[in-house]
């Protein structure tokens, strides 16, 4: 509910500023969309203190939904930079009690984590001036994972896992389709994320390595 509000205001903030600009004179060009996240791994084996044992679990991760906001200022007809912030999660199942190696459904839960990541990079646009106006870019910067809660009312116990910020950087590749004369148009992308999921304190980390797929509506100006 909370990422469909946030997506609603963005578009409506675009709208509100669309009523009043020209495509003629645009340098900037501003995306509102909604993402939709598949994690290239699928499953983190971790140690969680239950029963006052040390127990070895299994987090696995699948396709989550966000929103992501994208604003480029073009130096040219074909060069633009820009910074981009996307705001996802992931879904993720907790199993207790694993064999190494093993799959076990004894006693589960399902929660999401959530994380945004924030990036500067830039885009080379091949075709500015036709229809379709198709880019390809490349970005950096900083990937940040919230802390995930499991429940077992099995044991009468909540676990917690904590991950580390880390570094991220990736390519991507889109499409901007104008709306006639409007300054409105039509996107859609995708993205190629490098960033690891590392738990906070802990030894094992997994390649996460994101490819975020994306539409929605972007205004020139």
């Amino acid at each position: 509910m909370k990422r469909t509000i946030s997506t609603g205001f963005i578009l409506v903030l675009l709208m509100a500023a669309g009523s009043v600009l020209s495509a003629a004179e645009s340098r900037w060009i501003v995306r509102g969309n909604y993402a939709v996240t598949w994690p290239s791994t699928d499953s983190y084996q971790t140690e969680s203190v239950i029963g006052g044992m040390p127990i070895l679990n299994d987090l696995s991760l699948d396709k989550g939904q966000g929103f992501g906001l994208d604003i480029e200022y073009m130096f040219s007809s074909r060069i633009g930079i820009l910074v981009s912030a996307i705001f996802t999660d992931m879904e993720g199942t907790f199993v207790y009690g694993i064999e190494p190696g093993e799959e076990s459904e004894r006693v589960k839960d399902n929660n999401t984590v959530d994380f945004y990541t924030i990036n500067a990079g830039a885009n080379y646009h091949f075709t500015p001036e036709s229809t379709v106006d198709f880019y390809v870019g490349a970005f950096a910067g900083v990937f940040s994972y919230d802390s995930v809660k499991f429940v077992l009312p099995e044991f009468e116990q909540e676990i917690s896992i904590n991950f580390d910020d880390q570094f991220s950087y990736g390519v991507t590749a889109g499409l901007d389709i104008p709306f006639g004369d409007s300054p409105w148009m039509a996107t859609l992308g995708v993205r190629y994320l490098i960033s690891d999921l590392k738990e906070d304190g802990g030894p094992r980390e997994i390649a996460i390595d994101p490819i975020i797929g994306s539409i929605g509506i972007g205004l020139r100006f």
